[in-house]
């Protein structure tokens, strides 16, 4: 019988340590879409692993995480409960993202538009990394 994917993710505390991982990479390259859809999706996740279902219905971050990983991993969150999200995209820099190093050079960004309630609670637009530091920590103070 399969159970987990192998000793190194089994636990919640295990899944929260890759969602870390996820968001180094999202900081080493703040243009990443395969480190936001792996933090995203991996962050959708979590509450199947810590039992409770319903949290994303109360919890604004969760409900924006939730249309994330959704849209990205069906192409479009057609779901009505999908109200978070207007939009994901690339804000350029000031610098080549080709050519300048990620981490000291302004290369630009993801970014997500917010809709509704999310977008009253935390304004149109954010970066993509600033998301996953908050969704970051509110998971490390539930896990």
């Amino acid at each position: 019988m399969f159970s987990g994917w192998t000793a190194e993710i089994k636990t919640p505390a295990d899944l929260l340590r890759k969602l870390e991982h996820d968001r180094d990479r999202m900081r080493a390259d703040p243009v990443d879409v395969y480190a936001a859809f792996d933090f995203f999706v991996t962050a959708e996740h979590l509450p199947d692993w810590d039992g409770d279902l319903t949290i994303k219905q109360g919890e604004p971050l969760l409900r924006i995480t939730s249309h994330l990983a959704n849209g990205a991993k069906h192409f479009r969150a057609t779901d009505r409960r999908h109200k978070s999200v207007r939009d994901v995209r690339v804000e350029a820099g000031a610098f080549d993202p080709d050519t300048f190093q990620h981490d000291v050079f302004d290369v630009g960004s993801l970014v997500v538009d917010l809709d509704g309630d999310e977008a009253a609670a935390f304004g149109p637009s954010m970066g993509i990394p600033e998301l996953a530091d908050q969704v970051l920590e509110f998971w490390r103070l539930r896990v």
